[in-house]
């Protein structure tokens, strides 16, 4: 499958910004990492633009235009009049540049948008039908297609503007050449994948991959030189980026059908909603995905102009524009019609019991604990435990979970240690204390929040560690109103001013320790003892033993030398 966009593995940090961003949550989420899935993705670009981590790619036709040039083929610019918002003052000097990169000819696709809304009057006229919607926006035709295809037959079966005009380049300048098109959205990039087989554009960018090339080549578009376009469209098509196709146009004739023009997700949406249901009246409805039209396309993320600026732009631009009135002599021998398909991606619908269960491994074990925060990206608990089951999401991207999972494994912890935990603050203050320290250092309850540390342990390491931030670790002491030895740990934890005490109890081992120290010295008491008999009985039988005695000594002392170092370490 083609890939417009891609999200990089290795720099996401699990935030599941883009999730939440998507507006048809075509981002999966496994292995703690992120990924695009083709067939459900509309190429909105909304996750390309808002991740913090700026670590994606997008598909870049730079190196195949190169080769072109390389080739020797000849170039031609298809620009879209949203340009003039983009490049702000030096839109002037655009054509220019572009010819410094080595097209041959420079066009606006003005040209295009003209010819579309020719055909699309011609399909209005021509056919009754509840609804037309126009095709301009290539996101909105992917997003029909894959989740709205019962509307497919209502969209008007009209190439695109880059197409159109594409076609009409070729015509002109000869099939031969190679038609580039600039777009200010990522969405064109996915559409001309469709396209491609026509060969009426073989290259499109967007304006910011168009900046990067131009920043590439060293080349200064401030001072450049003002060039013109060999060719342009009406004014009325230099306003499509913020007025849509039928700006300033005669809608004469609609047969009563009322015209909508819808800008955003969520509007657009609403609206998709609204004519599957029937519910809209008849209509001819305009779909643009990006608020304020195309002057906020995906590639306008990092440009520098202000939303008013753009579109003051855009207004002061069409108004330069001469008078033309396109005639039917200015046609093209080409068709210009395109058909729409059922591209719904599988979704999968969990049966109740298996949905209950999903919930259940995600800690919502009742309607109460469905908290539908949205921190992981889908607006309901029961839509991800949906994408879970399409393998789409996980259960651990719930914040709430995970943070109920992780305070009660601590508090299991803080609860059943057998070792003595607390947390002392600046004040000597106890602020926490786990039962197994209650219990062994004998702290009254009734004490409760304003126990003192003066009434459980010496305090001076405690303000040692205060005063140096530095830990103490493996510290033996002994306490000996509670008749206890521990091994003393005191952790300095900035962030809160607080010391994690951690006292590990070592009383039982210290008095097998004592105990087995008695033990060897009784032995070693018992073989002195032994050794002193031997002696007597020794010069009483001198004479008889010989060596023997001796021998016999040597023996005893070693074993003592023995249990004497045995007892040593």
């Amino acid at each position: 499958m083609n890939t417009v966009l891609t999200l990089s593995k290795n720099a996401c940090n699990n935030c599941y910004k883009c999730i939440r961003i998507c507006p048809v949550k075509a981002i999966s989420f496994n292995d703690r990492r992120t990924k695009i899935e083709q067939s459900r993705c509309i190429a909105c670009g909304k996750c390309f633009i808002l991740c913090p981590q700026n670590p994606q790619s997008n598909r870049n036709n730079l190196i195949r235009t190169k080769a072109y040039l390389a080739n020797g083929k000849t170039l031609v610019a298809s620009v879209d009049p949203a340009y003039v918002a983009y490049f702000g003052e030096d839109y002037k000097r655009l054509a220019g540049v572009l010819k410094q990169l080595g097209f041959q000819y420079v066009e606006e696709t003005t040209l295009g948008i003209d010819k579309v809304y020719e055909e699309y009057r011609k399909s209005i006229f021509s056919k009754e039908q509840k609804y037309f919607i126009t095709t301009t926006c290539s996101t909105m035709n992917l997003w029909v297609q894959k989740y709205y295809s019962e509307l497919n037959p209502y969209m008007l079966q009209v190439v695109p503007p880059m197409i159109a005009h594409g076609k009409m380049l070729k015509e002109k300048y000869g099939y031969q050449c190679k038609v580039v098109y600039f777009s200010p959205c990522i969405g064109a990039k996915a559409e001309f994948i469709e396209f491609v087989k026509e060969g009426a554009v073989d290259a499109v960018f967007t304006f910011y991959d168009l900046e990067k090339w131009i920043n590439k080549e060293e080349i200064d578009l401030a001072s450049a030189e003002e060039r013109s376009f060999e060719d342009e469209g009406t004014r009325q098509a230099k306003l499509f980026p913020t007025e849509g196709i039928f700006a300033l146009r005669e809608l004469a004739g609609l047969d009563g059908r009322d015209f909508i023009r819808v800008e955003g997700a969520g509007q657009c949406k609403e609206v998709l909603e609204c004519m599957k249901q029937g519910s809209l009246e008849p209509a001819i409805v305009e779909l643009c995905f990006c608020n304020n039209g195309c002057i906020t396309g995906s590639s306008f993320s990092r440009s520098k102009g202000n939303l008013f600026k753009r579109k003051k732009q855009v207004c002061r631009y069409s108004e330069t524009a001469a008078e033309r009135v396109i005639k039917e002599a200015e046609g093209f021998p080409f068709d210009f019609s395109r058909s729409f398909s059922d591209r719904k991606p599988e979704h999968k619908i969990p049966e109740r019991d298996v949905l209950e269960s999903i919930l259940k491994e995600m800690g919502k074990m009742k309607r109460s604990d469905e908290l539908n925060c949205g921190t992981c990206g889908y607006q309901t608990c029961r839509q991800k435990a949906e994408a879970i089951y399409n393998e789409m999401a996980q259960t651990y991207m719930c914040l709430p979970f995970m943070r109920n999972k992780s305070e009660t494994i601590s508090n299991l912890i803080f609860e059943h240690s057998p070792n003595f935990i607390f947390l002392v603050g600046r004040d000597l203050k106890i602020k926490s204390i786990n039962p197994a320290a209650i219990h062994h250092l004998q702290v009254e309850k009734s004490e409760g929040d304003d126990l003192h540390l003066v009434s459980i342990i010496d305090f001076s390491n405690f303000v040692e560690v205060f005063e140096t931030k530095k830990n103490i670790y493996g510290k033996k002491i002994r306490l000996e109103d509670k008749n206890l030895t521990v091994i003393l740990n005191l952790l300095y934890i900035e962030k809160q001013d607080v010391i994690l005490a951690i006292l590990n109890d070592i009383t039982k081992e210290e008095e097998k320790e004592k105990e087995l120290l008695r033990m060897k010295k009784n032995t070693v008491e018992a073989a002195e003892h032994v050794i002193a008999k031997q002696m007597r009985v020794a010069q009483e039988i001198a004479s008889l033993l010989g060596e023997t005695t001796a021998e016999t000594k040597v023996i005893l002392t070693r074993l003592m030398e023995l249990t004497l170092n045995q007892s040593g370490d």
